[in-house]
């Protein structure tokens, strides 16, 4: 079994527990805040998508949404039902559309139900934080809505005539530009994102930055709700590694990979990564343990669009 978390991941980031020993982890402890509750995205640079992919009790098991910038016009939202489709872009700001099933059948025929006509969206990200709604339907059930909007929908159009499955965020993941020089991360260049790591959990501030030290080269930090969580420095050399904190009294890995942002030519990208161990893991994200995974959350950085 695929893990979600990994279908979001590029192969660095997929490969980085295997460059990395257990005796590298540091445990720190964060304390979660209850007063944030703010659901926007932030960034010193410009969020070229955000893609988050959830779990639900029912067929199809995986779905994926992903909203993008467009190069002329507001963002643009794409659905992918299943972990081996293709995702569909959804080109009208308010639809319905009917999805068959798969010829492998790994999902089912979906109706598709949207209405981004009034949405708001922060600064930098494609991702609306209200004035919207997604939903999905799948053999009779609801399983999927997203947006501040959705209930009221799905409660006027089907008038409480159909069951709501159940279904979790797995894994999100945003791409960015911080814009550099040959090598160096553009100065204090920061991005943040509002998660939460296990359901029925807070939701937690989480902020990943790159900036210039007094001694002239750069270092890699890592805050939950504002508290310094990791903190790397001279990134040539620990261009890779791993920390865990505690976030509500969980562990929560914290991986790095600088390498294809350093020494690729051309260059690749930054990917950090914060995870959640599930119930079964008792060490860092092994690989057969993975079909049971944690909520993961990746930044991947890159120089210019990819």
């Amino acid at each position: 079994m695929v893990s979600a978390s990994s279908l979001l991941l590029p192969s660095s980031a997929r490969g980085l527990a295997s460059c990395v020993s257990d005796g590298a982890v540091r445990v720190a402890c964060t304390t979660p805040s209850s007063t944030l509750t703010s659901s926007t995205v932030t960034s010193s640079h410009s969020t070229l998508s955000v893609t988050t992919s959830y779990h639900a009790n029912s067929s199809p098991p995986l779905l994926r949404l992903t909203w993008s910038h467009s190069p002329v016009g507001p963002p643009t939202l794409s659905f992918a039902p299943s972990a081996s489709s293709p995702a569909v872009l959804l080109r009208r700001r308010k639809g319905t559309r009917s999805l068959p099933s798969s010829s492998d059948s790994s999902h089912p025929p979906l109706a598709l139900f949207w209405d981004l006509t009034a949405a708001r969206y922060g600064s930098a990200s494609p991702e609306p934080v209200s004035g919207f709604y997604f939903v999905a339907v799948a053999n009779a059930e609801v399983v999927l809505t997203v947006g501040d909007l959705a209930a009221e929908f799905v409660k006027a159009k089907f008038e409480g005539q159909i069951p709501k499955a159940r279904f979790l965020p797995a894994a999100r993941r945003d791409c960015v530009v911080a814009p550099a020089g040959h090598h160096k991360p553009a100065a204090n260049a920061m991005h943040t994102a509002r998660v939460r790591f296990a359901e029925g959990a807070p939701e937690h501030e989480v902020s990943v930055g790159c900036a210039a030290t007094s001694g002239g080269g750069e270092e890699l930090w890592v805050s939950v709700d504002g508290k310094r969580a990791v903190q790397a420095r001279r990134l040539r050399w620990n261009f890779r590694g791993n920390q865990t904190v505690f976030v509500d009294g969980s562990p929560v890995d914290v991986m790095w990979d600088l390498h294809g942002w350093w020494f690729r030519d051309p260059p690749g990208c930054a990917v950090v990564m914060l995870r959640a161990r599930s119930a079964l893991e008792s060490r860092l994200w092994l690989g057969e343990e993975a079909a049971a995974p944690g909520f993961s959350f990746v930044v991947q950085a890159f120089k210019t669009p990819p």
